[in-house]
């Protein structure tokens, strides 16, 4: 995620209003099928209700938003061709 965004995590972590976080939870929970907890405990000591509700967030927003639907969809193509 930081280098998609171009910034280090704890710079944008916690930042209103910025997806970044949101976005590498949706990513870990459906790219890496991680449990919320464990997502949680990796973002920094989230409860699993909150990284629910962000990942569950950023899944409305991409059905919403087509310009970052399309980013998203090339950011899961790059961590496809990593693994």
């Amino acid at each position: 995620m930081e280098r998609f965004k171009g910034e280090k995590w704890s710079e944008f972590v916690n930042r209103y209003g910025d997806r970044g976080r949101d976005l590498a939870l949706y990513l870990g929970r459906k790219q890496c099928q991680l449990k919320l907890g464990e997502l949680g405990r990796l973002a920094g000591g989230m409860d699993y209700a909150s990284v629910a509700a962000a990942v569950g967030r950023l899944a409305t927003r991409l059905r919403r938003d087509k310009e970052l639907a399309g980013a998203v969809a090339k950011l899961e193509i790059e961590i496809r061709e990593a693994k």
